[in-house]
């Protein structure tokens, strides 16, 4: 070790030492790093936080939309068979032979548009039938209610025979041609 250290001292005392101007240079270069980097983080916090803000709004407004500020009383799910046992069994019947219908149906191109139509008009009668129901209650006795429910079930299986006679026409005449 022949190098002096006192040399190598002063060495790194000078490299230690920043000239002024490099000093002024290097804190104007940090000011600007740090005050762009802030712009755009308050940009987005901004955006971020108006985003937030009309979510919640829209939230708030459709949930109060939704709600009902009449007092609802608190109805259990009732259905025929609470009135009496020989309606849930008319009920059953009718619902056993509509499904028995449905899953009888032979789907084929040529009748796929008057399928489509039965099944449409179905589906509106099972909906009317669902309304009906949630208009039962278990105080009182609605005669004529009762009696449109099992219109509904009935005006359904009707449904299904016709659907089932004009798929059997459609085959007829299927068979007809095919032989011809």
């Amino acid at each position: 070790m022949k190098d002096d250290l006192r040399e190598r001292f002063k060495e790194e005392k000078m490299l230690r030492e920043l000239p002024a101007n490099d000093r002024s240079v290097f804190e104007r270069k940090l000011k600007k790093e740090l005050h762009s980097s802030r712009g755009i983080s308050l940009r987005f916090l901004s955006v971020a936080a108006t985003v937030l803000v009309l979510f919640g709004l829209g939230y708030v407004f459709t949930v109060q939309e939704g709600v009902d500020n009449s007092p609802v009383p608190q109805a259990t799910e009732i259905s025929l068979k609470d009135y009496s046992p020989e309606l849930k069994k008319i009920e059953n019947y009718y619902l056993t032979a509509i499904n028995f219908e449905l899953a009888s149906l032979e789907v084929t191109d040529e009748n796929r548009a008057l399928l489509d139509d039965y099944l449409r008009r179905m589906n509106g009668l099972t909906r009317e039938y669902e309304l009906l129901s949630r208009q039962l209650r278990v105080d009182t006795i609605d005669e004529d209610l009762i009696n449109n429910l099992i219109d509904n079930l009935q005006m359904r299986l009707q449904l299904m025979v016709e659907l089932k006679k004009e798929l059997k026409k459609i085959k007829t005449i299927n068979n007809e041609k095919a032989t011809i």
